[in-house]
């Protein structure tokens, strides 16, 4: 601070003029805040005291000063006139108060500097606090990315181990067939050797058997060669040799009549496996039918089923007896629930008059026709109700009026015809819909009928195809018979079990077990006869029924 003269005045009645003089140091010369406070504060003394108020001012300056602790402004005059302003004091009380405001400024400017240093370090740390919360939300979430991931791969290792498992299972049963098939092909070549050996040996013995007991005619007058040459003498060699020839033309047309009848064997195997599986097809069709309508069906459908798996997986596991007993039962039951499945739905077809809807609940042409009358009918009312509104709107708006009763008339008047409208195009659009919907049905159900009418069309003709060709293959197997040499009559009662074979071949095929067919086969008896006739019947029966009859198709 700088230093201070007081230079004093003369005294007047009423007012104490004095002015201070600052001798500043250059310190002093910088600007300072409470510079500035008393600048703003120079205009409101003079507003808080005047000439009039002085003493009233002086006073309530002396009681604050008092409150606040300092000594008083005032001080009693020598000459005991009274009380007089005691300049010292003021001096002291205002120098005082410079330096506790100097303070307070300061220690508000340090509470300030602090309060911006606080809030810096606070946004820091918030800053840093949000940081590590996103690193930990990160965390969190690649945690669980892992955790999900290493959860996967335990499943995913899981089922690579089910599937090894499997796959160690499937080539040990692989293993095992193959085991018992080479096993059973050895026994089979060995078997075919001794047969071979056994065939070659009844050969001969017929051969020589028909040499010795044949009646022969005994040539008188020898005509000779056209050539001119002499035939060769008839040795020991020439002999060997022709019977050698004879020998591979016999074995030649043996082998030759045995491809051709393992082929014709192959193909009616595969025709008997082909129309077994078309009765399997037919019997479980009904089946499901049975199972929805019946519950007792099921039962009955479950143990038969039972039974069938039993006995196809026990043919290998019987002796042959068994297995033909066991084979012919299958086949008899099989027709027989064949038999009482078109005889069931022979009586549907006879029964039905009238086209009911199907199962999905299609209607039939007859009412969708009345429908669409019907639609139609509707569709033409409400175009003739629309037709006379316009026209009524017409006369409304053609009829002169004032120009208020006029517009409030025809906004009134639209404003119903609009609702109304709306109404009539919401009803209009629904039957649309609606009868969009039912044409579109009406469609899938013409077009399903026409593929459920195709199907059944060639599944009939392939029914009959397989019919005709057992008829046929059974009796060109009978002509064969008849016209078996002599020489080879031996092989004749073979050929005929392998020819009637079919039947057992054919359920072991449904089994899936090829390999252990038994050699022996299984004749045709009466009754699968019977039966192949009773369903050529009803074949030719049921072509007669209109392929239109829903149930039937079903």
């Amino acid at each position: 601070m700088g230093d201070r003269r007081t230079i004093s005045l003369p005294e007047s009645d009423k007012i104490l003029q004095y002015c201070s003089e600052i001798r500043m140091s250059p310190t002093s010369l910088l600007p300072s805040p409470s510079h500035s406070v008393a600048n703003n504060l120079s205009g409101s003394v003079y507003t808080f005291c005047t000439e009039d108020n002085l003493e009233q001012c002086i006073t309530y300056i002396d009681q604050e000063l008092r409150t606040i602790g300092f000594p008083t402004v005032q001080a009693v005059s020598k000459n005991g006139e009274g009380r007089k302003l005691h300049l010292v004091s003021i001096i002291n009380c205002i120098y005082e108060l410079l330096q506790r405001n100097s303070q307070t400024m300061r220690s508000n400017e340090e509470v300030e500097t602090q309060l911006l240093k606080i809030n810096g370090d606070l946004e820091y740390l918030q800053s840093i606090h949000q940081r590590q919360k996103d690193q930990l939300e990160a965390a969190k979430r690649e945690n669980c990315a892992l955790q999900e991931r290493d959860r996967q791969m335990q499943c995913k290792n899981r089922n690579l181990l089910q599937l090894l498992k499997n796959e160690k299972e499937e080539v040990q049963k692989l293993q095992n067939i193959i085991a018992s098939r080479s096993t059973q092909y050895n026994h089979s070549v060995k078997r075919k050797e001794r047969e071979y050996n056994k065939l070659k040996e009844r050969l001969y013995q017929l051969v020589m058997d028909k040499r010795d007991k044949k009646i022969s005619i005994d040539v008188l007058n020898y005509v000779g060669r056209a050539d001119g040459k002499r035939s060769s003498w008839r040795t020991g060699k020439t002999d060997a040799k022709n019977e050698e020839e004879m020998y591979k033309v016999l074995l030649n047309d043996y082998e030759q009549r045995q491809k051709q009848l393992m082929v014709e064997n192959v193909e009616l195997k595969k025709v008997l496996q082909q129309m077994k599986k078309e009765m399997i097809s037919i019997v479980s069709q009904r089946k499901t039918k049975e199972k929805l309508e019946d519950s007792t069906g099921t039962v009955t459908s479950d143990i038969e089923e039972e039974i069938a798996d039993s006995s196809k997986e026990n043919l290998s596991e019987l002796s042959c007896e068994a297995v033909r007993e066991q084979l012919i039962s299958s086949i008899r039951q099989q027709w027989r629930i064949l038999k009482s499945h078109m005889e069931k739905l022979d009586n549907q077809a006879c029964l039905v008059n009238v086209p009911t809807p199907d199962e999905n609940g299609l209607i039939a042409r007859a009412e969708h026709e009345q429908e669409l009358d019907k639609l139609i009918s509707e569709i033409q009312q409400c175009k003739e109700t629309i037709r006379s509104q316009q026209q009524l709107l017409k006369q409304q708006l053609s009829v002169p009026r004032d120009d208020d009763t006029s517009k409030l008339l025809q906004d009134c008047y639209l404003l119903e015809d609009k609702e109304r409208l709306q109404e009539e195009w919401k009803l209009f659009n629904a039957q649309k819909k609606n009868f969009e919907k039912e044409r579109r049905n009406f469609t899938e159900a013409a077009i399903r009928l026409g593929h459920e009418k195709k199907v059944f069309e060639e599944d009939r003709a392939a029914w009959l195809k397989h019919q005709f060709l057992n008829m046929t293959v059974f009796s060109d197997h009978k002509n064969l018979e008849e016209r078996k040499v002599p020489g080879v009559h031996f092989s004749s009662e073979q050929d005929n079990c392998r020819l009637h074979s079919r039947p057992h071949d054919k359920v072991l095929a449904s089994s899936g077990d090829y390999s252990r067919r038994p050699s022996k086969a299984l004749p045709i008896t009466s009754s699968s006869k019977h039966s192949l006739t009773q369903i050529e019947s009803i074949s030719w029966r049921d072509s007669s029924i209109s392929p239109n009859d829903t149930d039937f198709l079903n």
